[in-house]
């Protein structure tokens, strides 16, 4: 009888530490989803061109919600942006940290998106025992962490459920005590040495035995149940065996027994019976009491006779429900706390005859959650069948444990995840509907350029060339809004992936309008429509990232140029604001066009987003171009606003902070406006054919002599065969045979010749992001020129270079006469 107490005292024991193993799961798995959730809007912050500020005050308000449901101290949550580390609590010297060294950082940037949980380490600042949740971020290099302080009281926030004289251990996955709650006042390493002690026993199996026991410091002898988690870590109970088998009265008893078995030997046999007999249901039921308190109603379930016994009963039940009675009798009062609905399932599942089939199976453990009312509301309940064949082949134990809060959070996780689910369907859709547009846009334009090809050869034969010529126009016009298409989907890819960095020089703003505008004017006037410009700055030149205000302002005179209709005006405005020292300068392109409805301007900016419009002209475009500028103009920490009427037109506002630089640009316009390319020689290294004959035409046609090369080695080669400084330039392509553009770079650089350290290498290439341009530059190649090449951008980019070139060669200012002799001025 001793033995089966001590068994059913280790099954409840072992059902009892699991369930407070599955609390601590259950709490480092909200903490996650916290994690997993601020790693989203901190996602959305940094793509819509958020600074490090903004981070730090959204963290600093999401740790306060947190603190609120947790309390203080028990995480710390902290980002790195942009490689520098945002806090909500900005720790002392964090600026100084090396993060990149910390195993939650690497871990998080391999687990590539996943949520890694770190080991426990000791805290160097507080010396506590703490451990990091992390995930990488979308931009390169962020990353979302979170410290939690697992020797936190609040961690364990059901262990005040823990009967009396029960003893509570939490250790890591190498055997380090991580929480404890016991009567004794011990120091960390006595109690380090007795979890050692303990975790030896149960891997040599000494101490899992269910008569097997121990003594603990204090010297009185325990029983060990223990559960392992899914991350490694152990949960272990011990309790005083005396609270089992009810201290020194089994001794006293036995001897009763013996005394009077010895006097009274057939009287003895049926009064020991009896006694032993109630004194097992007065065990087993303080049993169930002390490893049952984690639920709130145990039933010892005979099957053969169809029978319950209750160890313990809710108290909502006990005046309706004896304690020992019919099972139909249980299940009656059951259906009057259960749903209808619900409780059919219930009784279905748990009725005598499916018990007795799963006992039959072997099927030792099963359960399910349903809601159950308590007093006037519904909560979350979890029921579970036990069954021991070597204990009890005809009885099961049915427990019942309140799960609502448990229930909720997965039910709050559940849904965080669904959102997220629902967002990237409806990503996948947005993107699927926009290709679907893209195949038909990028047709319409391929489909023009293929027939007015065959149609350009016929006239050849025809020998008509005004024919042939607007055959070739239409070509040319098909193949941009080709390119554009392209260049916008590119563009928005790159911004997506957080690689939109700026790229701020002195630069002479009044001239980029002016010539932004002029590359509009003659478009507008063969289309019949007006376009008037009015810049009024006071200074011109300002410190900016040339190319991106060009991208802002050529999309919105392009979509002012494809929105309207002959007749109609484009203008174009340009003011300059004055605050103290600060500069504001305000850009708005206005049109009488064709407008846009108020529902659609409320999705303007939104990707793939295109108004069904009705137009004179049909138009094509990637719905990416709007999206691009808000972007781009927020990464400029400026603003755009836009007002617009069906049938009256459009009119766009940007307003872009600009610091005033004196006239820097203005000195370099005027150098390179005297440039002359006559007695220039370029070296244009290309292993494709066609573009090789495009490049070299285009440079003759400027005046230049051209020297080519068909891949890198050639090119390292032809370098070397020209006099010194006999070389102006040179255009790399980067993907050739043999050598590619990088390595004939880095090759002509390490030459041992004077001019090879400073000879202008120009990288020519379709691979246009910042990475491949960063990657050119360490090669030791000074610009970028994107294919498809045009004439102006080749022409401007190589004069500035070559110009930079001999203005560091002053005062002994080298120029070339028409033959390519160096002449001293």
């Amino acid at each position: 009888m001793r033995g089966k107490l001590l068994q059913n005292a280790q099954d409840f024991g072992m059902a009892l530490v699991q369930s407070y193993a599955i609390e601590e799961a259950m709490n480092i798995e909200n903490l996650e989803t916290s994690v997993q959730i601020a790693s989203q809007y901190v996602d959305e912050i940094v793509t819509d061109g958020g600074d490090p500020a903004q981070v730090q005050e959204w963290l600093a308000g999401y740790f306060r919600k947190l603190a609120d449901t947790i309390g203080e101290g028990l995480i710390d949550i902290y980002a790195v942006v942009d490689g520098s580390i945002v806090a909500a609590n900005p720790w002392e010297g964090d600026a100084d940290f090396d993060f990149r060294q910390s195993d939650w950082y690497t871990e998080a940037i391999r687990a590539d998106g996943e949520l890694v949980c770190g080991e426990v380490y000791t805290d160097a600042i507080t010396g506590e025992k703490i451990f990091t949740i992390s995930v990488a971020l979308e931009g390169e290099g962020n990353v979302l962490a979170m410290d939690v302080c697992i020797q936190d009281p609040r961690m364990h926030n059901t262990l005040h459920t823990l009967p009396e004289n029960f003893s509570y251990y939490l250790c890591d996955r190498s055997g380090g005590v991580l929480y404890v709650s016991t009567n004794w006042n011990k120091t960390a390493e006595q109690l380090q040495r007795y979890v050692d002690y303990m975790l030896a026993g149960i891997e040599d199996g000494s101490l899992i035995g269910y008569d097997s026991f121990f003594n603990d410091p204090s010297g009185v002898p325990r029983s060990l149940y223990y559960h392992r988690m899914e991350n490694g870590w152990t949960v272990i109970i011990t309790t005083p065996v005396s609270d089992i088998l009810m201290g020194d009265a089994n001794a006293l008893i036995v001897g009763v027994g013996i005394t009077a078995l010895g006097l009274f030997l057939l009287l003895a046999f049926f009064t020991v019976q009896d006694f032993l007999h109630s004194r097992s249901m007065r065990i087993a039921n303080r049993t169930a009491q002390l490893l049952g308190d984690s639920f709130y109603a145990i039933y010892w379930v005979d099957l053969k006779n169809e029978t319950y016994e209750a160890f313990k009963l809710p108290e909502s039940i006990k005046d309706v429900l004896p304690p020992r009675g019919d099972y139909s009798l249980l299940m009656e009062t059951t259906s009057e706390v259960v749903r209808p609905s619900t409780f059919q399932a219930v009784e279905t599942s748990f009725s005598i005859e499916n018990m007795r089939q799963r006992v039959h199976q072997g099927i030792a453990d099963y359960g399910g959650d349903f809601q159950r009312q308590f007093g006037g509301e519904y909560r979350w309940v979890n029921i579970r069948s036990i069954y021991n064949e070597k204990l009890a082949p005809d009885e099961v134990i049915l427990c019942f444990r309140d799960v609502d809060d448990e229930k909720k959070r997965g039910q709050q996780h559940t849904a965080v995840l669904q959102a997220a689910l629902d967002a990237a369907r409806k990503s996948a859709k947005d993107r699927s509907e926009f290709f679907s547009r893209m195949s038909h846009d990028m047709r319409t334009p391929l489909n023009a350029i293929l027939g007015c090809c065959n149609l350009a050869q016929r006239s050849l034969g025809e020998n008509d060339a005004d024919q042939t010529r607007d055959y070739l126009g239409k070509i040319s016009f098909a193949g941009n809004q080709l390119l554009d298409l392209v260049n916008d989907i590119l563009e928005l890819s790159r911004m997506e992936a957080g690689k939109g960095s700026l790229d701020q020089k002195p630069m002479d703003l009044h001239r980029l309008l002016t010539d932004t505008a002029d590359l509009f004017r003659d478009q507008l006037r063969e289309a019949g429509k007006t376009f008037e410009v009015s810049i009024q700055f006071e200074e011109n030149e300002v410190l900016g990232d040339e190319k991106k205000i060009g991208q802002v302002l050529n999309n919105l005179l392009s979509n002012a140029a494809k929105y309207t209709d002959p007749g109609d005006t484009v203008r174009l405005e340009a003011r300059q604001f004055r605050f103290r020292s600060n500069s504001k300068y305000q850009l708005v392109v206005e049109d009488t066009g064709i407008g846009m409805s108020e529902e659609f301007q409320k999705h303007l900016f939104d990707p793939y987003s295109r108004e069904t419009a009705f137009s004179a002209h049909p138009v094509l475009g990637s719905g990416l171009g709007m999206s691009i500028v808000k972007i781009l103009v927020q990464q400029m920490s400026g603003e755009i606003s836009v007002e617009s009427k069906l049938g009256e037109g459009t009119r766009f506002t940007v307003t872009l902070p600009f610091t005033p630089v004196g006239g820097a640009a203005a000195e370099e316009t005027r150098e390179n406006a005297a440039f002359c390319w006559q007695g220039r020689c370029v070296l244009v290294a290309e292993d494709n054919e066609i573009n090789r004959e495009i490049a070299v035409a285009l440079l003759e046609q400027m005046g230049a002599r051209v020297i080519t090369a068909d891949n890198g080695a050639h090119a390292v080669q032809a370098f070397l065969a020209q006099p010194e400084d006999s070389i102006d330039a040179i255009l790399m392509d980067m993907q050739m045979p043999e050598m590619d553009g990088c390595e004939a770079a880095r090759a002509i650089r390490g030459l041992p010749r004077a001019d090879a350290a400073d000879v202008p290498i120009i990288a020519v290439t379709a691979n246009v992001f910042s990475e491949d341009i960063d990657r050119t530059t360490r090669a030791g190649m000074n610009g970028h020129i994107p294919k498809p090449v045009d004439a102006a951008t080749l022409d401007r980019v190589m004069q500035q270079l070559i110009s930079a070139r001999e203005r560091r060669k002053k005062p002994a200012r080298i120029s070339k006469d028409k033959t390519g002799k160096e002449m001293e001025t």
